[in-house]
């Protein structure tokens, strides 16, 4: 059977006129001018004996005939793009840009990169320490590790772990002290938490038996970073993934207060642009990161 098809060309740069609903942003997607996107146009309604677009002033619109046809055309290129995309060999060398906030990345993932970079070395992993909230849609990073209970809207979130939790604090405020302390005597000193979390204290009350079941002297920090401050200073006793803490407990600086430890919701995720296609070398970059966090 012959297929009756226009040029896929024209096809193509209507699908990208139509999504954008704009000529001009349609052949920056493309990479082309203007010029070559709306004669390829012309020539698919040429073609189809039909008018695709109203074109007005400074817009273009599409007909009742072209927004069919775009959304038909935009539903088969992306099965096109998806079968294409699972017989093609995952190519496995090239960059990763992963935006990172500064108290993980800091804390956790830099001193474990090299780690990563003898395993896969034709795989570069880049690294940008930020407190901003990056749109990763426009930002040209191809993904973000973000802290969080995976509540991005629009976006893919794969967990790498969830908190496990204990309390900590400086030496120098429970100076003296026999350890472990009894959960009346923890929650008699100065506590912390982060803005987003403050159940943390009152499911740890809860685990401990402790009959105090909602702590209220708890000094609430906008961040984890701040928080974390707080403890280092000698200022609070805080509620930290043991994963977080495992080096400032073997240093010293921090001392584990009790055995008891809960496990929260909240933790650690791989935040991507929601596509039909995974990026192979952020996929092999996301199972490394699970395979650390369970060591």
């Amino acid at each position: 059977m012959t297929r009756r098809l226009p040029s896929l060309n024209q096809l193509r740069a209507f699908e990208a006129a139509a999504r954008h609903e704009s000529i001009k942003m349609g052949a920056e997607e493309l990479c082309v001018t203007p010029a070559a996107v709306g004669h390829q146009i012309k020539g698919l309604e040429l073609e189809l004996n039909t008018a695709l677009f109203r074109r007005k002033t400074r817009k273009i619109e599409l007909t009742e005939e072209g927004r069919a046809l775009s959304e038909h055309l935009g539903r088969a290129l992306d099965a096109i793009e998806h079968a294409v995309a699972k017989a093609r060999k995952p190519d496995l060398t090239g960059i990763l840009k992963i935006t990172i906030a500064p108290f993980f990345g800091n804390r956790w993932l830099l001193p474990r990169l090299p780690d990563f970079h003898r395993q896969h070395p034709s795989i570069e992993i880049i690294p940008s320490l930020s407190f901003d909230y990056v749109d990763l849609r426009n930002s040209g990073f191809d993904a973000a590790v973000r802290y969080g209970a995976g509540d991005w809207d629009g976006m893919s979130s794969v967990l790498i772990c969830n908190d496990v939790v204990s309390p900590v604090c400086a030496p120098q405020l429970i100076d003296g002290c026999q350890m472990p302390l009894s959960a009346g005597d923890i929650l008699a000193l100065p506590l912390a938490c982060g803005r987003r979390w403050r159940e943390d204290w009152s499911a740890w009350a809860k685990a401990s038996g402790s009959k105090i079941a909602n702590p209220e002297r708890v000094i609430v920090y906008e961040s984890r970073a701040f928080m974390f401050d707080a403890a280092l200073s000698g200022q609070a006793v805080i509620l930290a993934d043991l994963k977080m803490t495992a080096a400032d407990v073997a240093a010293g600086s921090l001392v584990r207060l009790s055995p008891i430890e809960v496990d929260r919701p909240q933790g650690l995720y791989v935040v991507s642009e929601a596509t039909p296609n995974v990026n192979p070398r952020l996929q092999v970059f996301t199972n490394w990161l699970e395979l650390q966090a369970r060591g």
